[in-house]
């Protein structure tokens, strides 16, 4: 998708050298990921100790996931 928006030169080129991408569109792209990935993590942590899990269920569907193929589910 396209967009314009109004970025410093300073932070582009920042960007740019840090990401090494192939292009600016995939710097900026990478380290809006990164970005991203970064606030979601903060905010899951900001949750410890407010929300209860039953460990057992939890560790019951991960192993189910692990089981689970294509042809049978």
């Amino acid at each position: 998708m396209r967009t314009t928006i109004n970025i410093s030169d300073s932070i582009i080129k920042e960007t740019e050298a840090l990401y090494n991408a192939g292009s600016r569109s995939e710097a900026i792209e990478e380290a809006l990921k990164v970005a991203l990935r970064y606030k979601k993590i903060q905010l899951l942590k900001s949750m410890k100790g407010r929300i209860t899990f039953d460990e057992e269920k939890i560790n019951s569907f991960r192993q189910a996931e692990i089981y689970e193929t294509p042809d049978n589910g």
